[in-house]
């Protein structure tokens, strides 16, 4: 009697805890296979980042020596987008917000993008996505990381330096 209460209280135990367990197991998983393909993918380009950031199946690091922002995006079939951003070229940084209405009148968050105007106009405007409803059913502190991103990016845009000639 004695032991078949400790056999089920055991086995209720296991149960309840065990899909807790193996949901943090996976998603330490997950996380740990995007930055090894975030870092072999990173070696190739030869830069060195003082500061990088992998969340979800996204890696952004920035490169202070060469001013370069490297924004890559791994998707559900293996596939990843690779952007390098001069920010050399670049004259301004905006964040996208777009919000929905819900069915009780609550706005809630449906994407959140970083824009990048570049100063020449031949070159189009590049928007990186950092949150997408469709993508992610949750928000996971992505507004407050591209608010430190965006504030990052505009200290290391390069403002042009005004140089008065002497006469």
């Amino acid at each position: 009697m004695k032991i078949s209460l400790i056999f089920i209280s055991t086995l209720l135990v296991l149960s309840v805890f065990l899909p807790f367990f193996l949901f943090i197991y996976n998603g330490t998983k997950n996380t740990v296979s995007i930055k090894k393909q975030a870092n072999a993918l990173v070696k190739n380009n030869g830069l060195l980042y003082s500061l990088k950031e992998v969340w979800r199946k996204n890696f952004i690091g920035i490169s202070t020596k060469n001013n370069t922002l490297t924004y890559i995006k791994f998707n559900s079939d293996k596939s990843h987008v690779i952007n390098d951003v001069n920010l050399n070229e670049v004259k301004q940084c905006n964040i996208l917000k777009n919000y929905n209405n819900g069915s009780n009148k609550s706005l809630f968050l449906k994407s959140l993008d970083l824009e990048f105007v570049y100063k020449s106009s031949a070159k189009p405007n590049l928007i990186l996505n950092f949150f997408n409803i469709d993508d992610d059913l949750s928000e996971d502190f992505e507004l407050q990381r591209i608010e430190k991103w965006h504030t990052l990016i505009k200290s290391a845009i390069s403002e042009p330096l005004i140089v008065k000639m002497a006469s």
